[in-house]
This record gives C-alpha cells, structure tokens and sequence, in this order.
C-alpha cells in the first residue's frame, strides 16, 4: 500500500472514532479514560510519523527517519484495534463493522511506495489532521 493511501486510511479512521465521542459518554470512567490514554499516544505516533516524513522530504536518503515512520505507522494499528476493543460493546454492529473494514484495509507501507514530494506533503498533512482528531478525541472522553 502507497503512504498516501495508508495516511488517507488513518485519517478516515480518525474522523470515525472522533464522531463515536457521544456514544463513548456512555462508558464507565475507567474505560473512558483508557480510551482517552490511547486516543493520546496514537496522537502522539502520529506526530511522530508525521516527522518522519518531513525529514524524509528534506532527506529522502534519511535511512532512520524511513525506518521511524514505518515503525511508528504498525504501533497506530495496535492502539486502534485496542480503542475499538475496549468499545465492542457500547457501540452497534454497524459502527464496529465499519472501523474493522477500515483496519483490515491497512498494511505496513513500503519504501518503494512513498511517491513524490506532492504526494509526501499531502500524507504528511493527513497524518496532521487525524493527529488532532485524536486529540479531540482524547479531550472529548476527558471533559
């Protein structure tokens, strides 16, 4: 899969997680705040991939910063599979369905697939904006 496409995924996972805060309000505490805890380290793996990628379109040799944002792209998919695992029962069918569609969809994307410097800026800019989703997230399970 292309880094554009994989940032696109992420970012369209974002805006549905982010659109599940009022059914979410439903939870106990506790899982609210688990919920939150990974909504903010996925922000967090967000910015740091977005990093990556900005180092790799000023260095597109940079070695560490491919390997960082590789890395840091598989550690997203684990915190949101956790995220839809702690609400498995307080969301329906529908909404589970749609999030796992979008998760089965995502594959650890490649050197050879990064595309040119238009397209890294485009990824670097979805990769931004499902940051602050998250975020959003993060703040609307906290409030």
């Amino acid at each position: 899969m292309r880094f554009a496409d994989y940032a696109k995924k992420l970012l369209q996972i974002a805006e549905l997680l982010n659109s599940w805060v009022a059914s979410a309000a439903s939870l106990d505490e506790a899982r609210r705040v688990k919920i939150a805890r990974f909504a903010t380290q996925i922000a967090e793996t967000l910015a740091r991939a977005a990093d990556a990628l900005r180092r790799l379109e000023a260095d597109p040799g940079d070695r560490i910063a491919l390997a960082t944002g590789v890395r840091e792209f598989g550690r997203i998919t684990g915190y949101i599979e956790t995220i839809v695992d702690v609400m498995r029962h307080h969301l329906d069918g529908r909404k589970l369905a749609g999030v796992k569609r979008r998760l089965e969809q995502l594959e650890d994307p490649n050197r050879d697939a990064l595309g040119g410097a238009h397209t890294l800026r485009l990824q670097i800019d979805r990769l931004t904006a499902a940051e602050g989703y998250f975020r959003a997230l993060a703040d609307g399970l906290s409030a």
